[in-house]
């Protein structure tokens, strides 16, 4: 983002109010615990990883009053998941039925075992980790309900300091970078792709596990020679130190690729699929909103992320929000992790496709 435009004095001071802990694309392969609070009323165990428990809905929409009249969302706060604080102000869950509890997220894999521990029903996630995630928990058996986001030019990139030697990504061999998880993630899979004309990957550089809100920190002491990180970072850190982005991490082969999604359990789909309808249908109107009312997205982001000023809010680089779910596009992400070894060639992303019923959205 470029803030010459700013007067960096304001933007500085909110640099120092900023601690979120958006983490977007901190799912790796491993499982954390979920995030403490809430509750949900969803039942009944999961059934094994892989096995389709309900099919993809088809023909004439779900209708009728929800089974469950109070669910639970588990999000991040970030730019992505306030499509969620758009579906709350515009009365969108209250025309479904839906009284909506929300659980902050630290990670996105916090969703996963509040899915599995029935404290969630609903869960925010990228891609990479939901994927990753179905392969690594046994009994998981996700199903992505609704689309969210796809990344945006220099929405996820690598900074380094304003005085850092390095020109280009292939110079991060032997450096160390920061992350904010360790593993297979949505930062290293970017890191593999991109290094890969080099003949190098995330494996060459050392991984420094750093959250978002302190790895700025860290690049300034030189803890680190790099970080891996996203907005309102990027923008905070230009202005505030005078960092620079030594490359887009989602550009070439990796541009407009999909980002974050809804997901839920199978057998949450099975007991309670007027429930999953209402809430595709409210997060459906949410992120027509978010396509198309740029101006209403950034009112919305203090709201959202209360630590956010809205100087920040007006200038970040925000994402593509979509508003249809597409097996094609899902199919892209896991053809992506596949092609780098982290899931096996016979992943079946069909099994985990749960697109709102009747609507055209299977290519």
């Amino acid at each position: 983002m470029n803030v010459q435009r700013l007067f960096k004095r304001p933007l500085i001071l909110a640099v120092a109010a900023l601690a979120v802990g958006v983490s977007a694309c901190s799912s790796s392969s491993s499982s954390s615990t979920a995030a403490s609070g809430g509750g949900s009323s969803s039942a009944g165990a999961t059934s094994s990883t892989g096995a389709s428990s309900s099919a993809a809905p088809s023909g004439a929409p779900v209708t009728g009053a929800p089974e469950q009249s109070n669910i639970t969302i588990g999000a991040l706060p970030s730019a992505d998941s306030v499509t969620l604080q758009i579906a709350e102000d515009k009365g969108f869950f209250k025309q479904q039925g839906l009284n909506v509890k929300i659980i902050t997220e630290t990670t996105t894999n916090a969703g996963t075992q509040g899915l599995l521990s029935h404290t969630m029903d609903f869960t925010s996630e990228n891609y990479v980790g939901m994927f990753a995630q179905q392969q690594a928990v046994k009994g998981l058996n996700l199903k992505i309900v609704a689309d969210n986001s796809q990344t945006s030019p220099n929405l996820y990139v690598m900074l380094v300091p304003k005085d850092s030697p390095l020109t280009s990504i292939a110079q991060l061999k032997g450096k160390k970078v920061g992350f904010p998880a360790p593993g297979f993630n949505f930062g290293s899979m970017a890191a593999d792709i991109l290094m890969k004309p080099y003949n190098e990957s995330s494996a060459d550089f050392t991984t420094v596990v750093l959250p978002f809100s302190s790895a700025m920190q860290a690049l300034a002491t030189h803890q680190v020679d790099a970080i891996f990180t996203t907005e309102p970072f990027i923008t905070t850190s230009e202005a505030a130190a005078g960092d620079r982005v030594l490359t887009d991490m989602l550009s070439g082969p990796l541009a407009g690729f999909p980002t974050a999604c809804w997901g839920t359990t199978a057998s949450f789909v099975q007991q309670n699929p007027k429930t999953v309808a209402a809430f595709q249908r409210a997060m459906t109107e949410a992120t027509q909103v978010a396509a198309t009312n740029t101006a209403y997205v950034r009112s919305e982001l203090p709201k959202w992320i209360p630590t956010m000023k809205p100087a920040i809010a007006n200038v970040i680089t925000l994402p593509t929000y979509n508003t249809t779910l597409t097996l094609a596009r899902m199919q892209r992400v896991a053809s992506v992790v596949e092609g780098l070894g982290h899931l096996p060639k016979n992943f079946d992303v069909s099994s985990m496709f749960y697109p709102p019923a009747g609507s055209s959205s299977e290519s």
